[in-house]
């Protein structure tokens, strides 16, 4: 097998950004995110500051975990794909879950951090335009279509909402804004027991979406919830 150069840079792109955003949210948890600085980012992720910067808008951008464009070779799986345009985009979700598993407790204690931090809660919307525009790119192209087509944009709510309802199953917390019923002491801490399970939690949804549509009146059984 070939590795070409445009793929050692993906590899290479990919692993910088996880080691910056790693260090952000380490440094985030010992100090808070007021305390938390660039400089000690890219210190501690060894890299420069201008590298920070090149990967990520602000220090808002760096606390933004699962919500990432689709990879462009995963876009172009999507666009090609002979299979439902269902079961293709919960393709397209699955291939982006792998790097959101290790910080499931993260993302619980994340609320609190938007709640403090007005600006990460910008930098979340922000993130989303662009995840909403790549998503919408690729349904047209499948489509052929325009991005700006009520279909395109009907994908790309399907996308958003199998998505949310995935992380809200995934760390069984209730849908978000709602206060969780679940203890801090019970919350699995990252990588825990429960860190594999957004994909499966993905699937799951994507599954009772398409019973949702074909049902004709009733449902004739229920859609197991992915295994603790």
């Amino acid at each position: 097998m070939v590795v070409s150069s445009i793929d050692l840079r993906s590899v290479h792109t990919r692993r910088t950004r996880a080691a910056i955003r790693a260090a952000a949210l380490t440094l985030t948890r010992d100090r808070g995110y007021a305390a938390m600085t660039i400089d000690d980012v890219a210190a501690l992720a060894g890299v420069s500051r201008r590298t920070v910067f090149n990967h990520f808008s602000s220090k808002a951008d760096l606390l933004v975990v699962g919500m990432e464009p689709p990879e462009p070779a995963s876009i172009e799986a999507f666009v090609s794909g002979d299979g439902t345009l269902l079961k293709d985009l919960g393709d397209l979700l699955v291939a982006g879950a792998e790097s959101v598993e290790s910080e499931r407790g993260w993302l619980l204690s994340f609320p609190e951090v938007v709640r403090d931090n007005p600006e990460v809660g910008r930098a979340i919307h922000e993130r989303l335009r662009a995840i909403a525009a790549s998503l919408a790119e690729a349904a047209g192209r499948r489509l052929g279509t325009t991005s700006d087509d009520p279909r395109s944009r009907a994908v790309v709510a399907l996308a958003m909402a199998i998505q949310r309802s995935a992380m809200d199953l995934w760390t069984d917390d209730g849908p978000r804004g709602e206060e969780s019923e679940t203890p801090p002491e019970r919350r699995s801490a990252p990588g825990g027991p429960q860190g594999a399970r957004l994909v499966a939690a993905i699937r799951t949804m994507t599954a009772a979406v398409d019973d949702v549509l074909s049902a004709r009146r009733g449902l004739d059984e229920p859609v197991s919830r992915p295994p603790d």
